[in-house]
């Protein structure tokens, strides 16, 4: 399948016919389609949406995601899952509020969920860091040192990488 390129939105439609309609509701629609000038096959989402804060306008977007023979089949079948936008991971088409088509890779959105957990756990590792020096006024040097190498090992797991090198106070 070609690169994904910017296009205008009119003519690009212009070369489709539906495959088969996959579902549809009041606001979405989801089919398969085929550019006729290509043969590419694409599954297209229609959302259609409502904007309230500019007195109700009705904004409709479109998203192209490009399928090959057997996601086509997996789909058609029931088989493989389609909604937007958990299952669209590779890049697409999608339109804005003008007439064109432009690419979109997701791919940097992936490992939110995973860095939001990541911060959290860290916060709390500093949160009990910070509790433990607070109450260490009976410690040792040596022991508050131990302190914070343990704490920069434990933030080490949860960044999933090697301790680079010992701490050096």
């Amino acid at each position: 399948m070609d690169a994904l390129q910017a296009r205008e939105k009119d003519k690009f439609l212009s070369c489709l016919e539906i495959i088969k309609e996959l579902s549809t509701s009041d606001f979405e629609t989801y089919s398969i389609v085929k550019n006729t000038e290509t043969g590419e096959h694409y599954l297209h989402y229609f959302l259609s949406h409502i904007n309230l804060s500019e007195g109700g306008r009705k904004d409709d977007y479109d998203h192209f995601l490009p399928i090959e023979s057997d996601d086509i089949l997996g789909i058609m079948f029931g088989e493989q899952p389609y909604q937007f936008p958990e299952n669209w991971r590779s890049s697409y088409l999608r339109s804005g509020n003008d007439n064109r088509l432009i690419p979109f890779d997701p791919s940097e959105n992936f490992d939110l969920d995973e860095a939001a957990v990541a911060e959290l756990a860290m916060l709390e590792k500093l949160e009990q860091y910070k509790e433990q020096m607070m109450n260490a006024d009976n410690l040792s040097a040596e022991e508050r040192e131990e302190l914070t190498k343990q704490y920069f090992a434990e933030l080490d797991k949860i960044l999933k990488k090697p301790l680079s090198r010992p701490f050096q106070g």
